[in-house]
């Protein structure tokens, strides 16, 4: 057994050009070749400002929600600008997909610099619905209905969970976001969602569900320039609609957390960006957590990038990782060896773990993951040896001992392209009656190309 760190060939990173991973959209079986430029220098239909002296709007919601009904009023989508001034802005904001007739109404949301300009809020997955509705409910009292209805699905939930849990929401098309940052400052200390009692001298338990999104994105053609997103788990959600694919594209930005914290099917490009790993909770972390589907072409793609960490922590067990492949919903898993002679998974409508049986969707299946790095610096705190790891398994250290964990019913191990999935799953996947024979899938799904690991 070694571990799977795939190095590209100079002819596979050749596939990963920024326009070539930018230039498919819609479906996810029959994707369109759509060549995508981001609006940085159109010229705007209507121009917010926020925060300045004599501004109607002291808060960026209030200034989105101002663009909508104004688009409304004209009759016709077009690009929104809102232009922030220095300072803090307390608050949730949702950027809702509104179509008026054929057109969509775009935002362009502008800051005066990283850490200049701050969008802020204290938001976490396992927050209860009537507490969210508690904090939340007078800033969208006002809101137009594209944003009243966002507010009111997640107030209506028992439980936010991870979709719903972000200081920052877009759900349009074509956003433009520059030049600020967005922090969530939830502090990993809600009590229910904890696992066990131990905390950090911040406060922090270490254990536990504490996602806590600051940007999450599921409209396709969001660009990010100059922008800093900061929380701790599941920092950046890059999400796609079953069937669809969405695109994202990062420059110069700097991105932080410890846990699976750019996450998500979306396809994504980041170029020149900081992504900083935190240590003062954890002493295992990764990077990166794609659910790419199967079909997608393209997942992560990071060019130029320096891979870093804070040094807080015990960084010496070498379980500081580039990421893992996110095993989207999985309950059964097909993968590995049961200790329970009985046990069985069989391909199913939904994913479940029951005594009734197990089964596994085709949706969770195809949701393998895909994360490529080319040219890009990675701090020596991250494993050389093993930078990616399985999904609930064991781990290597930097010295290329292999260090198992005992089975568990979501395991998936590290798959670098197709030819893994179906070596690991042949025999299961033939009493399944599938074997993916006629999948064309040539992009590698994980590796490196021209990285150096720094000493």
């Amino acid at each position: 057994m070694k571990p799977v760190n795939p190095e590209l060939t100079e002819e596979q990173a050749a596939l990963f050009t920024r326009d070539r991973v930018l230039s498919h959209a819609g479906a996810t079986l029959a994707p369109d070749d759509l060549p995508w430029s981001p609006a940085w220098g159109a010229s705007p239909d209507w121009v917010m400002t926020v925060g300045v002296t004599g501004s109607d709007h002291k808060t960026v919601q209030s200034a989105v929600d101002a663009a909508i009904m104004a688009a409304v009023a004209d009759g016709h989508g077009g690009l929104a600008e809102l232009r922030l001034a220095e300072g803090q802005f307390d608050g949730l904001v949702y950027l809702p997909n509104v179509q008026i007739g054929d057109d969509a109404l775009r935002f362009r949301i502008t800051g005066a610099g990283q850490g200049r300009t701050v969008l802020t809020a204290a938001i976490d997955a396992e927050m209860p619905g009537p507490e969210y509705r508690a904090r939340f409910a007078a800033q969208f009292a006002a809101s137009p209905l594209p944003v009243r209805v966002l507010y009111e699905q997640i107030a209506d939930l028992d439980k936010l969970s991870t979709a719903n849990a972000s200081v920052l929401r877009n759900e349009a098309l074509g956003t433009c976001l520059q030049g600020l940052s967005i922090r969530n400052t939830y502090n990993c200390d809600r009590d229910a969602a904890a696992e066990g009692d131990a905390k950090n001298a911040q406060g922090q338990y270490l254990s536990g569900q504490h996602q806590a999104v600051a940007l999450l994105s599921l409209g396709d053609g969001l660009a990010v320039r100059d922008v800093a997103l900061y929380s701790f788990q599941d920092t950046l959600y890059l999400q796609s609609r079953e069937g669809r694919i969405t695109r994202s594209a990062f420059e110069n930005c700097l991105i932080e957390g410890d846990v699976d914290f750019i996450f998500g099917q979306g396809t994504a490009h980041f170029q020149g960006c900081t992504i900083r790993s935190l240590g003062s909770r954890k002493a295992q972390s990764w990077a990166t957590a794609p659910s790419t589907r199967m079909h997608v072409p393209y997942g992560f793609v990071f060019k130029e990038c320096h891979f870093t960490h804070d040094g807080a922590g015990d960084v010496a067990g070498g379980q500081i990782l580039l990421g893992r492949q996110w095993f989207e919903a999985v309950r059964a898993t097909p993968y590995g060896t049961s200790p329970d002679p009985d046990y069985r998974v069989n391909l199913g409508p939904v994913s479940i773990l029951s005594e009734g049986g197990n089964t596994i969707s085709r949706q969770t299946l195809e949701a393998v993951g895909k994360c490529v790095l080319l040219n890009c610096r990675i701090s020596s705190e991250y494993n050389p040896v093993a930078p990616w790891g399985p999904w609930c398994g064991g781990h290597w250290d930097r010295d290329g001992q292999y260090h198992p964990a005992p089975w568990h019913p979501r395991y998936r191990p590290v798959q670098s392209g197709l030819s893994d999935l179906r070596n690991h799953l042949n025999s299961w996947l033939q009493a399944q009656g599938e074997t993916y024979a006629k999948v064309e899938s040539p992009e590698p799904w994980l590796g490196c190309f021209q990285c150096h690991f720094e000493r």
